[in-house]
């Protein structure tokens, strides 16, 4: 399916007026990149404070249930469906994660899948949903709490059906607006330009990959200044 298609949801609904280029996606995602790696992705308040749930232990316990879509960073446009599903129901999200939404809203019936996974791991009726609630008993501080932000009639979910996504600065977002959610990501990257020589490409991605250096910030994990 190709890029125009996948997004096609968010042009319908007049969220999006235009869709950017595969290749002004990448420079877009290229930019992003050292903000989804550093600390301004997590929320470490909703994790419980033991080892298990220490930001590079809980990597190596999720990644086994998302596979190596676990390390992509840019739209996660590739991303399985069930890969997006875990990576929510063992990720604590600060308020609704509208970007991850988004992307599931790409896929046939996403959403209608993610409110399946979240009820088979809450009521922990099979070997995967009892599996998914050990772990997400292990790593949150309140499990139950967190996947019940996702159910009911205005829980994160039924509001993505209905497009009525929060503005960034209500959910506490440290990103760049233009990083907050997929919709804006693809908006954004449509403002790239649509061909560059090749010769001209390294330098480029250097300085979007330097950005968030520029703007005073490293990956946040080793800085001096958090």
């Amino acid at each position: 399916m190709s890029l125009a298609e996948r997004v096609q949801i968010f042009v319908d609904a007049g969220l999006l007026d235009q869709i950017p280029t595969r290749w002004q996606l990448l420079q877009a995602e290229i930019e992003m990149t050292p903000y989804v790696i550093s600390t301004d992705a997590t929320s470490e308040d909703g994790y419980r404070d033991h080892l298990m749930s220490r930001p590079i232990m809980r990597q190596a316990l999720i990644f086994p249930h998302v596979g190596l879509d676990h390390l992509r960073t840019g739209s996660a446009l590739g991303a399985r469906l069930e890969s997006i599903c875990a990576h929510l129901i063992l990720t604590f999200h600060q308020g609704m994660p509208v970007f991850d939404l988004q992307v599931i809203q790409t896929h046939r019936d996403g959403l209608a899948r993610l409110r399946a996974a979240i009820d088979e791991t809450v009521a922990r009726r099979t070997a995967l949903g009892r599996t998914r609630w050990k772990l997400a008993s292990t790593l949150l501080r309140d499990p139950a709490a967190y996947l019940a932000g996702f159910l009911g009639d205005d829980g994160y979910i039924a509001r993505a059906e209905h497009f009525a996504y929060p503005p960034p600065d209500r959910e506490g977002s440290e990103f760049p607006p233009e990083f907050f959610s997929l919709v804006r990501l693809l908006a954004y990257g449509a403002s790239f330009p649509t061909e560059l020589p090749w010769h001209r490409f390294p330098g480029h991605a250097m300085r979007l990959a330097g950005r968030r250096f520029r703007e005073g910030g490293g990956f946040g994990w080793f800085g001096t200044g958090r």
